[in-house]
């Protein structure tokens, strides 16, 4: 008895969750979020009561978008006044507001009811890693990413390089090194350089100056 008692506080308890949005998609990690905030992951969910739970979302300075979404995608608003519609590109908000861009797909991603403020409220959005202590004590759990993140060039160690399998290995007479180009270069002597010849035109009423060099074919010149 004292244990389905304890299984229903927990199942209307507020459960404090974890987001890292660090190169994370917004619309994807939106539409999960607002589903917790919400309460739609709890078999107690009715439409109209509030029933979700909360969200500390961190590292969304560090969200990607998809393509060329930051300059194509705009956030459009309008005041109902005359003249005062105006576009703010997803780059230039971000710049503003590191924690904005993630709201607003959030937001975008929540049905418009009268719940809608009272489960946005619930949402905590940081830019960084640094969380008051008064709610990083309250997590308990964590949000699970929709992308995998990659690791970069700079974090794989020279071990990592070496087990990693190599479809062919090229032969050394085919590697040319960079320091061994002079040796393909013929160096031209200055006598066998084409001069440069002035020859003075008139397009459009003005004068334009223009080198034309009479030669016939194509040597790489290298002067010391």
């Amino acid at each position: 008895m004292a244990f389905n008692k304890a299984q229903q506080l927990a199942t209307f308890s507020r459960v404090w969750y974890l987001f890292d949005a660090k190169w994370q998609c917004p619309h994807l990690s939106g539409e999960k979020i607002a589903r917790i905030l919400r309460g739609e992951h709890k078999p107690i969910y009715y439409p109209g009561e509030s029933t979700g739970d909360c969200v500390v979302a961190i590292n969304t300075r560090h969200v990607a978008l998809r393509n060329d979404a930051w300059r194509a995608e705009a956030l459009h608003v309008r005041r109902e006044y005359a003249k005062t519609r105006y576009d703010i590109p997803l780059f230039k908000l971000h710049e503003l507001d590191p924690t904005k861009v993630l709201h607003l797909c959030v937001l975008n991603c929540m049905p418009m009811d009268n719940t809608r403020r009272y489960d946005m409220a619930r949402l905590y959005t940081f830019p960084d890693d640094a969380v008051p202590a008064h709610l990083l004590r309250n997590v308990c759990d964590q949000i699970r990413g929709s992308r995998v993140i990659p690791k970069r060039l700079d974090n794989v160690t020279s071990d990592d390089i070496e087990k990693f399998p190599q479809m062919f290995k090229w032969p050394k007479e085919l590697v040319l090194d960079d320091l061994d180009r002079d040796k393909f270069v013929r160096i031209v002597p200055p006598e066998e350089i084409p001069k440069r010849q002035v020859m003075l035109g008139q397009r459009a009423g003005r004068q334009h100056y223009w080198f034309h060099v009479s030669t016939s074919r194509h040597e790489e010149v290298k002067i010391n």
